[in-house]
């Protein structure tokens, strides 16, 4: 469970993941302006008379189901990865929740490529050297964080 199965998942289970990340995708996409309402302004919602806790729990449900069935497949350490680290770094650098999904996005896209080769090349398991990566990135993008606030 730690470390997971990752590049012996099956077809099936690619499929399965995909239906329901695709199913979570779509209900957040419709929602989003209420998940995005109860994170930035939790007092408006509670003052407009809209259920926080209900929102809450939704949301709470919903991410449960991603995060249960992706950690059968690439074990905690690693799921954890993905959803800490591009987001922190996102929010080093942006406020603005678009930019941030979009350096996030690319960071997740750019280190798991770049832990899969390193994984093949150096032939170490790759979940652990996806994780080392992610580490590496996000002590690079601090160290940038602090030239660029040094600068300013």
């Amino acid at each position: 469970m730690l470390v997971g199965s990752i590049l012996v998942v099956s077809w099936e289970d690619i499929g399965k993941t995909a239906i329901l990340y695709g199913i979570v995708g779509v209900f957040h996409w419709i929602y989003r302006a209420r998940f995005l309402q109860i994170s930035f302004d939790p007092e408006g919602v509670r003052v407009a008379g809209i259920s926080l806790r209900w929102w809450d729990f939704i949301f709470y449900v919903s991410f449960g189901f991603v995060v249960t069935s992706s950690v059968a497949i690439a074990g905690v350490l690693l799921v954890f990865s993905y959803l800490i680290v591009p987001s922190v770094c996102a929010m080093m650098f942006s406020d603005k929740i678009g930019t941030r999904l979009a350096i996030g996005w690319s960071m997740g896209t750019f280190v798991s490529a770049l832990g899969v080769y390193l994984s093949f090349a150096l032939d170490l398991p790759t979940g652990a050297t996806i994780v080392c990566t992610f580490g590496l990135v996000f002590v690079a993008a601090s160290l940038l964080r602090l030239i660029i606030d040094d600068d300013l």
